[in-house]
């Protein structure tokens, strides 16, 4: 997590803070999501109360990435439009009360697999930042060059 008592975060920005601080949450949540499908495997009495956990970690980072996450999910970009069913669904899952409505094993996986790709989109876990190279014929053909 971050250490606010930290010099050195004085000269980081606000973003910069807010990304460490979700990928702290995406990070517990994966360990989360670890330590319940050991149990769950195992079969332990421990499972539904991990589960519980993960339903927690979820509503925390849902609460903090809210408005970021309804432009990414809910924007209509080009030929492949994003149903904003996405969003009602990650949504539904992250806030459903205990009691109130049962969420399935999946559906904790399927709202973590909405995140992901969100993060990924907003470039907060993305790996491949690489661009392919190509041939100097291969580029100057794409700029019309013949």
């Amino acid at each position: 997590m971050v250490d606010f008592n930290s010099e050195g975060l004085f000269t980081a920005n606000k973003s910069q803070i807010m990304e460490l601080i979700i990928l702290g949450r995406r990070d517990e949540l994966i360990n989360t999501f670890q330590v319940w499908r050991e149990n769950k495997l195992s079969e332990s009495s421990r499972e539904e109360g991990l589960k519980h956990k993960l339903r927690a970690v979820l509503f925390a980072l849902y609460i903090e990435l809210e408005q970021p996450l309804n432009r990414k999910l809910l924007v209509k970009t080009g030929d492949d439009p994003v149903d904003s069913g996405v969003a009602d669904e990650f949504k539904r899952i992250c806030t459903t009360d205990v009691r109130s409505e049962f969420v399935s094993d999946d559906d904790l996986i399927k709202a973590f697999l909405i995140l992901n790709k969100a993060l990924d989109e907003l470039g907060l876990i993305k790996i491949d930042r690489t661009k392919g190279y190509k041939s100097l014929e291969d580029l100057n053909k794409m700029k019309g060059f013949d």
